[in-house]
């Protein structure tokens, strides 16, 4: 199984400044991410998408491919967006499309379990909800196929996940003292 990640990280937060590169235990939200895909057991090729040159600095040293980010695939675009426009720059195909929001660095499943959760269950989409339902992304997974024909929701599952989504300093900080 082949894995293409992508880690979509711009720095323009409104309700943040600069969240992606905000620090937990010693690394940005971004290396959180970063880490959490390296530890697939999956072949992988893991992307960085951002208009920022901070963020480039983190990717290649964490040796991780970097793409810079249009202008116009910023600001309050839909996240899937980016990802097709990825896929479309790239002459590689994959099995999975695995996206990781940095802003949630304290996922409770691996990203093996997610996978084999969507692949045992037959889905084209796979997210990750909160406890109380809502709509998360901290992991979203696609088939490859499917996202690059831009059919993202034939076959959606959902899988409850307690990470915390950091919009505000208050969520950066609970999310520092859940994982100290």
């Amino acid at each position: 199984m082949k894995l293409l990640i992508i880690i979509p990280a711009k720095l323009d937060s409104k309700r943040l400044e600069k969240k992606n590169i905000q620090l937990i235990n010693n690394k940005t939200l971004v290396e959180h991410s970063i880490d959490y895909a390296k530890a697939s057991s999956c072949k992988k090729e893991i992307i960085i998408s951002s208009e920022s040159n901070i963020v480039k600095d983190i990717a290649l040293r964490n040796n991780v491919k970097f793409l810079q980010r249009e202008k116009s695939l910023c600001g309050d675009t839909e996240v899937v967006d980016v990802y097709i426009n990825i896929l479309q720059n790239l002459d590689e195909k994959y099995d999975y499309v695995v996206a990781l929001q940095p802003d949630h660095p304290d996922r409770e499943h691996t990203l093996d379990y997610c996978l084999d959760y969507m692949i045992e269950n037959n889905y084209d989409d796979l997210i990750t909800i909160e406890p109380n339902f809502k709509r998360s992304g901290s992991v979203r997974i696609f088939k490859y196929e499917f996202l690059i024909n831009q059919n993202v929701s034939k076959r959606i599952g959902c899988l409850r996940d307690s990470a915390t989504d950091i919009h505000y300093l208050e969520d950066l900080n609970k999310a520092k003292n859940k994982m100290s």
